[in-house]
């Protein structure tokens, strides 16, 4: 296994360091194995893993090639699907004595691995069901393989009946491989080019939220609202991670730097449509602009521009603001964002 993922990921010119490449040496020891003559003697060291680190760091990536590998029976969720599932079937056994353990059962009796990504915990519902949940597929043989940005011990921080889940997870991490991903590469910025749009030749709002969607991997529907300096503004959609903004309707509103510096500070990534060229007429639209990249510099965030093959440098056609221009230029040239 070790050698067949390296062997993918050269062949798309991804590198692995050392750190996530000791990773696939460790796991590829504890993974099951199907039923042979020659398995039935080896023991397995761990029951699972539990992979965490900040965004970006490729432990979905690495997870999921590891997934891909395995011809176990396997199921693949995304945390917030996970307990979606989880509390359709509380739903059908609800009348019944201990659900949780005939849930168990009955994922156990149709799969061996199970991986489930971003794993994290915001309600206390959860809180008292994932816990047992795990613990119980582990104890039944389920290869259980989890990322989260955070590890056991910082989850469901402050929350209700804390103390009981966290003793259920590191009951669980007993039998773990724990492993934490501390580079510095955000792994993201090779599949979202910042490169303007030369992802995407022609855009359209479909075409950009599937890219957004199959990027961030989330589930669900998309925010249309963001609260900034206790004002509402609109939004093509947003997360905690990003914020997609229609540039024709955002920078047309009368927006000061406090905007921009507070919004930066709540978002890693912006990505930017609907754009359109203004001359002198349009200088406010052009100078708030101007006023969030250098805000947006400073702060070092991701923007990916969806622009439709247009040049952003021909997005103003004034006189009055051209140094100004100009020197946003160069601040995006620097952050890599103009095609070249």
């Amino acid at each position: 296994m070790y050698q067949s993922i390296l062997k993918k990921f050269l062949k798309d010119d991804i590198h692995l360091n050392d750190e996530q490449q000791q990773f696939l040496k460790v796991i590829e020891k504890n993974l099951p194995r199907k039923p042979s003559f020659l398995n039935y003697f080896r023991k397995q060291l761990k029951n699972g893993c539990y992979v965490y680190g900040d965004v970006g760091r490729g432990k979905t990536m690495i997870l999921s090639s590891i997934f891909n590998e395995i011809t176990n029976k396997k199921l693949s969720y995304h945390y917030i699907e996970f307990m979606r599932f989880i509390h359709g079937e509380l739903e059908l056994f609800k009348n019944t004595k201990d659900p949780l353990l005939k849930i168990a059962k009955k994922i156990s009796s149709n799969y061996e691995v199970i991986f489930i990504d971003e794993f994290q915990i915001e309600d206390v519902s959860d809180a008292m069901i994932v816990g047992k949940l795990l613990n119980l597929l582990s104890n039944m043989n389920v290869f259980l393989m989890l990322t989260s940005n955070a590890d056991i011990d910082s989850l469901y921080k402050n929350g209700l009946q804390r103390d009981k889940f966290i003793k259920q997870m590191q009951q669980l991490g007993k039998n773990f491989i724990l492993y934490e991903f501390t580079g510095d590469k955000d792994y993201r910025l090779r599949n979202i080019d910042l490169n303007s749009s030369q992802n995407i030749k022609e855009t359209n709002d479909e075409l950009i939220f599937e890219f957004i969607k199959k990027n961030f991997n989330f589930i669900g529907d998309l925010k249309k609202e963001f609260l900034i300096n206790d004002r509402k503004f609109s939004c093509k959609g947003s997360t905690k991670d990003f914020i997609w903004l229609s540039y024709k309707d955002f920078f047309k509103q009368n927006l000061a730097i406090s905007d921009f510096l507070a919004i930066c500070k709540n978002f890693e990534w912006f990505f930017i449509d609907d754009f359109e060229q203004y001359d002198d007429y349009g200088k406010d639209v052009i100078r708030r602009f101007i006023g969030f990249i250098d805000i947006a510099y400073i702060e070092k965030v991701k923007i990916k521009f969806f622009i439709n093959n247009e040049d952003i440098r021909n997005l103003y056609k004034g006189k009055e603001l051209i140094f100004l221009w100009d020197r946003t230029l160069s601040r995006l040239e620097e952050m890599r964002y103009i095609n070249k």
